[in-house]
């Protein structure tokens, strides 16, 4: 299941971001690692879509990697920095683009004002059923999902209450406005820091990546650093 994948990807990426030698060495001892990123870098392609914190967890994970040095690294991850760099490189500037457009699009919003509806549009529905008075409003889908979540241990906790949508999010503990560490982390900045790092402490391992990349790769890598730079210069005016 892509959300299903997505989501342990999302894990995958803030473990490494936190401790990318110990993720990668759980990764090993568990021998999934060439797998879990080839899929990864797939996904990452084809089924992410313009969700933002997927790819942003992405690219903070992947270019975390890059805060290992070369002899420490896994061999299958040391032969995949070329494709890594280049598919981190590529989902940054299409990520940066994105989030550009969407500013455009809310200002533009903005000065439209807001869009009124007529009672016969709110009143269309999305051409899904749904359920009559009398009608029980579950169905087989729903009752294989409760019966595959009968096995989850401590049954009352929050988590199982989530799963089954009983999560009550109006209670003491929980917080609407609750916000990580990652938030104020720009992936972009943060991806061509950790990328000049790396190519200064290990010039000569990043010299032979770069002549593995294609020349739109490095290309695209020149471009990140060119968007840093643009993005401090408009911080400090």
């Amino acid at each position: 299941n892509p959300l299903t994948r997505i989501a342990i990807y999302q894990v995958i990426g803030s473990a490494l971001y936190y401790n990318a030698p110990l993720e990668l060495a759980e990764l090993e001892k568990r021998g999934v690692t060439e797998q879990v990123f080839n899929k990864w870098i797939m996904d990452a392609e084809a089924s992410m879509g313009e969700k933002f914190l997927p790819r942003k967890l992405t690219i903070l994970g992947l270019a975390a990697i890059l805060t290992v040095p070369p002899t420490s690294m896994p061999v299958s991850i040391a032969n995949a920095i070329p494709v890594i760099i280049s598919q981190t490189v590529t989902l940054s500037m299409k990520l940066r683009e994105d989030a550009e457009k969407h500013a455009i699009e809310d200002v533009q919003d903005d000065q439209d004002g807001p869009i009124s509806f007529s009672a016969a549009q709110l009143e269309e529905d999305d051409g899904h059923e749904g359920f009559a008075e009398d009608e029980d409003v579950t169905n087989e889908v729903d009752e294989a999902y409760k019966k595959a979540l009968n096995g989850v241990s401590g049954w009352d906790s929050d988590i199982a209450k989530f799963l089954m949508g009983d999560f009550d999010d109006d209670g003491d503990d929980f917080d609407d406005e609750y916000i990580s560490y990652l938030d104020s982390v720009d992936e972009l900045l943060y991806l061509s820091d950790t990328m000049k790092a790396a190519f200064a402490q290990n010039p000569e391992f990043y010299q032979q990546i770069q002549q593995a990349m294609s020349p739109e790769a490095v290309a695209g890598v020149q471009k990140i650093f060119g968007a840093a730079n643009m993005i401090r210069s408009s911080q400090q005016q």
